[in-house]
């Protein structure tokens, strides 16, 4: 029966976990969703920049000239947008004979700018999409937010290329907030995995050691699995369920609070990785990536084998490894041979966990059998 019951919970768990994610958000009330026709409306028309197509549904380009190339830089404000938590996005940009610059940066992107509600300049640039030589890019959606809530968000788009476009076709910012079926139903959802690990590690050990084992696996997916340690949260399907958009009159915000596009901007330039700390040290350290990978499962699995024994230790590694990679999936990241080869050090890194536990388990009393 328990064969049968825990690969059961297993799955009624993984279920809960996409619904209480796809429902994590809904719209804020009193904010309407803003779209390319509103932020055309409260702009000026400036050198490189074009607006297309039908008022209501224009669209952005921004063009630069290859017989003199000369960057192309152009700050959207959001209209009636005051200092927020979190904000939806849905954006569709693509490139036509963009040809890049010497730096990596150098081509078409898209950028929210957060801003402090005192004023002065971003303090916060997130880029979310960019774009290079004739990219076709998809509709993609995420929530953004701030490293400091609340604040006010501004649309930055720039071409950096040497000649070529880029083009805006969608864009739709909405304001939203948590649900309390999320707030409420994770620390439920939290409580059952922990009560599964336990379950899964049988009564072979005393409840303590099994607590302590499950707590450990539960911080590696928090960080790792879901959320996760992206700085944007992604849904874990076509979109974030949101509801229904509700016509509301517009905030206004002093218009001194975020400066004007109108005159000629400079780009922001590189813009540092973003994100949890693990993220910008895979960035920067490349060439030490197997070694990171060996080490984020070696860890654990060394001090969940010590509390437990190897047998746990090692399905449980092994469950989590598979969960990091389908995460990443799941969210849009996709997966190619890069991340087979994540996967074999994961599994270098359970082996020697495992080794190193047989040797310690000789010599050091508090160590778990089996």
């Amino acid at each position: 029966m328990r064969r049968l019951i825990l690969p059961l919970t297993f799955l009624t768990l993984v279920a809960a976990i996409y619904l209480l994610w796809q429902h994590r958000f809904e719209r804020s009330p009193g904010f309407s969703t803003l779209r390319l026709a509103d932020l055309r409306a409260k702009h000026e028309q400036l050198p490189g920049v074009e607006w297309s197509g039908p008022e209501s549904q224009p669209r952005l380009r921004l063009r630069v000239d290859p017989i003199h190339p000369v960057p192309v830089v152009i700050r959207l404000d959001l209209p009636g947008m005051q200092a927020i938590d979190l904000l939806h996005l849905r954006l569709q940009i693509f490139a036509t004979n963009l040809t890049p610059g010497k730096q990596v940066w150098d081509d078409g992107r898209c950028i929210i700018e957060w801003h402090s509600p005192t004023g002065g300049a971003a303090w916060e640039n997130n880029p979310i999409g960019s774009a290079r030589h004739n990219d076709l890019g998809d509709v993609a959606e995420w929530v953004s937010r701030p490293d400091q809530p609340p604040a006010i968000p501004a649309l930055r788009v720039e071409n950096l290329g040497t000649g070529g476009d880029l083009v805006i076709s969608v864009f739709e910012a909405t304001v939203v907030r948590e649900t309390w079926v999320w707030k409420i139903g994770r620390w439920w959802v939290m409580a059952a995995w922990l009560v599964w690990v336990v379950a899964w590690i049988g009564k072979k050990v005393n409840f303590i050691r099994s607590l302590l084992a499950a707590s450990i696996w539960l911080v590696m997916g928090l960080y790792f699995v879901i959320p996760g340690p992206w700085k944007l949260y992604h849904a874990l399907g076509p979109s974030f369920p949101i509801g229904t958009e509700v016509a509301s009159p517009p905030r206004i915000v002093s218009p001194d609070t975020i400066s004007s596009s109108s005159a000629p901007l400079a780009s922001v330039g590189e813009i540092p990785d973003q994100g949890d700390f693990t993220l910008r040290l895979k960035h920067y350290a490349t060439k030490a990536r197997p070694l990171l990978h060996i080490i984020l499962l070696w860890a654990p699995t060394l001090l969940i084998a010590c509390l437990v024994g190897s047998k746990s230790a090692r399905s449980l590694a092994v469950i989590l490894s598979l969960a990091i990679e389908a995460a990443q999936v799941s969210f849009g990241y996709g997966f190619d041979w890069g991340d087979v080869f994540d996967l074999a050090c994961d599994a270098t890194g359970i082996a020697l966990a495992l080794l190193v536990y047989r040797h310690l388990k000789r010599f050091t009393p508090w160590v778990a059998a089996g």
